[in-house]
């Protein structure tokens, strides 16, 4: 009988993510005991065949500010930024150390890699991060990704590396995302508190209902939640990347890639986006908005039609020619995001006007008809209906 999970079998390209909680145990230093065994998993997985060939694997890991609290004699997490940074710093060798040790004695080579947002904002600085792990891949090396907090700052942080590890599959086509954390999944309701809170098992559609039900912070020394992990599903699933959220304690990750019922399977969307309209609709951040009206919306949204002057009510934010913006309807929800053709102060002097009216009040001999071109614009699907899951 056909499962959901069946595809979990082909899966070739893998993302893994540790949370900090997972990596370190409750002792704040690297957990040999958990992370050992998870290590030989990953060898194992890369080194076995796929039903549709060779596997890809890279690994997202919290755990290095902890580990660099830790030396420094700090109980909690500080809330001032350069303590952080000086924790990151400490911490990041030591866990890749540890990593590179784990690695080594399961026979297999690893690499570091740092990000910021800024890395996944530049389309430049993007691509480069995808062919570098690519390169990495067809050496048969497992990249080990952290955020670089070191030289992080809160304009271009993620936050955490939940959202980290969903760009990563985002960008990288991978077949499946899977997030350690310390439960067997996600849940109705919190079972920390909730005792008759039910698991889930499969989530069709990640609704507003479902985050809200997992809101809560991480631990004293992780930055993430379960919250936290459903946004980062999200991104995943949109860019047709399978989630499996799932404990990292006991892990049997070759059950999990056997498509076995563990933990909670995020179904993925049947469509994938491609090169630049893809890394538009995954940015995390865009450079400014453009309202448009109600005839336009229906133009791009059901008709995928370029955006005109005509359609354009309003503008906010300082974009240049050329920068990723935000297309919203008048209600102010993003219905899509696109390469604007034109800075917001031309588009301010030629909004609502034909097309054919443009290059006269710019005074310009000749000049684009469109705002958004359909060719660099990529409608945004949003579900905040009432399902969840089973």
């Amino acid at each position: 009988m056909a499962s959901v999970r069946d595809p979990l079998r082909q899966a070739r390209r893998i993302v893994l993510k540790v949370g900090t909680r997972v990596a370190t145990g409750g002792d704040n230093a690297f957990a040999r005991g958990v992370m050992g065994p998870f290590v030989r998993q990953v060898a194992a997985a890369r080194a076995a065949r796929a039903a549709g060939g060779e596997r890809s694997i890279i690994v997202v890991s919290s755990g290095a500010i902890a580990l660099g609290l830790n030396r420094m004699r700090v109980a909690e997490r500080p809330k001032e930024l350069a303590m952080l940074q000086a924790a990151a710093a400490m911490g990041q060798s030591r866990l890749m150390h540890a990593y590179e040790q784990e690695f080594e004695a399961a026979g297999q080579e690893t690499a570091q890699v740092l990000l910021t947002l800024e890395d996944i904002r530049s389309r430049t600085r993007y691509l480069n991060i995808r062919n570098t792990i690519f390169t990495l891949w067809s050496f048969g090396v497992v990249p080990i990704v952290n955020e670089n907090d070191t030289v992080s700052y809160a304009e271009i942080r993620f936050g955490d590396n939940d959202i980290i590890s969903a760009h990563l599959a985002a960008m990288l086509d991978a077949d499946l995302l899977v997030i350690l954390t310390d439960t067997d999944g996600v849940y109705d309701a919190n079972p920390k508190t909730h005792h008759d809170a039910r698991p889930l098992r499969t989530v069709e559609r990640i609704t507003d209902g479902l985050v809200a039900s997992t809101e809560g912070k991480g631990s004293a020394f992780s930055s993430g939640g379960m919250a936290s992990k459903i946004r980062a599903a999200d991104i995943a699933v949109r860019a047709g990347v399978g989630v499996v959220i799932a404990k990292g304690e006991g892990l049997d990750l070759g059950r999990i890639l056997a498509g076995e019922e563990i933990g909670t399977y995020f179904v993925p969307a049947a469509r994938r986006l491609r090169g630049r309209k893809k890394w538009m609709a995954f940015n995390p951040t865009t450079e400014g908005a453009i309202e448009v009206d109600r005839g336009a919306e229906r133009a791009i949204v059901r008709q995928g039609r370029s955006l005109l002057p005509a359609g354009v009510k309003a503008t906010s934010g300082a974009f240049p020619m050329g920068a990723v913006v935000s297309i919203r309807d008048e209600e102010g929800r993003e219905i899509a995001r696109g390469l604007s053709n034109y800075s917001r102060e031309d588009l301010d002097r030629i909004k609502g006007l034909n097309s054919a009216r443009i290059a006269a009040v710019l005074g310009v001999e000749a000049a684009f008809a469109e705002v958004v071109h359909r060719d660099n614009l990529v409608v945004v699907e949003r579900d905040s209906g009432r399902g969840a899951g089973t």
